[in-house]
């Protein structure tokens, strides 16, 4: 788990929450409430997504035809949305007690690229990416050389 996670609240504009990401080079935030409980994520994917026409999502070849700004008018469209119009409601807490391999089943169960990570009330402490368990998991192969699980995170959080 690492603890300096990315957050956002749910009345942040999808621009915004876009600024965020690229500043703390980060492809997911942790939506929280104002008592910083975790009520949603939003992934680079789910923003990518919004700007792709729904013509063009079940046949990408029709893309080169596209007329160049289309990705432009999209964006602009989408930009001034709220982020809880967006964000995964769907997702699973865990707890610091947690094992790895219930975050590792988790991911993939739903695939989420981070999974929060509360205290015994429910308020945000921490998370686990793809990265931290691909870490652990090389951990677990090269023992001897162990590396730290951490995944590069936030400098710091947002909300």
């Amino acid at each position: 788990m690492f603890k300096n996670v990315c957050t956002i609240f749910p009345e942040t504009t999808i621009a915004e929450a876009l600024r965020v990401m690229v500043e703390k080079k980060t492809n997911s935030l942790i939506v929280v409430d104002k008592n910083q409980k975790p009520i949603g994520t939003l992934s680079s994917y789910t923003l990518v997504r919004e700007v792709v026409p729904p013509y063009l999502k079940d046949d990408p070849v029709f893309s080169q035809f596209g007329a160049e700004g289309t990705l432009d008018h999209y964006a602009q469209q989408f930009k001034d949305r709220k982020v809880s119009e967006l964000m995964h409601k769907d997702f699973h807490v865990l707890s610091d007690k947690d094992a790895m391999i219930e975050a590792a089943s988790y991911a993939i169960k739903a695939s989420r690229r981070i999974l929060p990570v509360a205290d015994e009330h429910g308020r945000l402490i921490g998370a686990i990416t793809r990265t931290c368990i691909k870490n652990a998991l090389y951990n677990a192969v090269f023992k001897e050389q162990p590396i730290n699980p951490e995944p590069c995170c936030c400098k710091g959080e947002h909300s």
